[in-house]
């Protein structure tokens, strides 16, 4: 009779870290549809600056960035333990730390000169051997893209097993 009580338990507590995957896949969905606005904005109606910055053009600054992908990363390392098994989850974890360098590069060059937008290590200009031919707002369109669809895949897998 004992045994129940501890397995449901056991289920809820499994339940809560779904849960918290979930949002955590969500949430890094929305932002990529904040990427996806910029990258319209960008390349189909052909803004630039102040005037391509998605669709909460406030919160796209330095710090957001910066606080944004440690939480995701502190997130999926406080996750990983949970689902050790999930290869979607252990997959996006080594991503989503270099996106997170990437923008710890930023950062330290955004508080020692105080401007905003500079390429960090991959991007065109970037402090890596110069960066790779692409632009800032493209590349980390592309860091987010490879972030967030296997956050979803490994949400759905988890929804799966439960």
């Amino acid at each position: 009779m004992t045994a129940r009580p501890a397995a449901h338990a056991d289920r809820l507590v499994a339940t809560g870290w779904t849960m918290l995957l979930g949002l955590l896949a969500l949430t890094q969905t929305a932002h990529l549809i904040e990427h996806v606005a910029q990258m319209v904005q960008i390349h189909v109606l052909h803004l630039s600056g102040a005037s391509a910055l998605g669709i909460v053009g406030q919160l796209n600054i330095e710090w957001v960035h910066f606080i944004w992908n440690a939480v995701v990363l502190v997130t999926l390392l406080v996750l990983l333990p949970c689902f050790r098994t999930n290869p979607w989850l252990i997959a996006v974890t080594p991503l989503a730390a270099w996106h997170f360098v990437e923008h710890s590069v930023m950062i330290a060059t955004y508080i020692q000169t105080g401007i905003s937008g500079t390429p960090g290590l991959l991007s065109s200009g970037g402090l890596l051997f110069g960066g790779l031919p692409i632009a800032r707002p493209d590349l980390h369109f592309l860091y987010n893209l490879v972030e967030t669809a296997p956050l979803l895949v490994a949400w759905l897998v988890e929804i799966r097993r439960a």
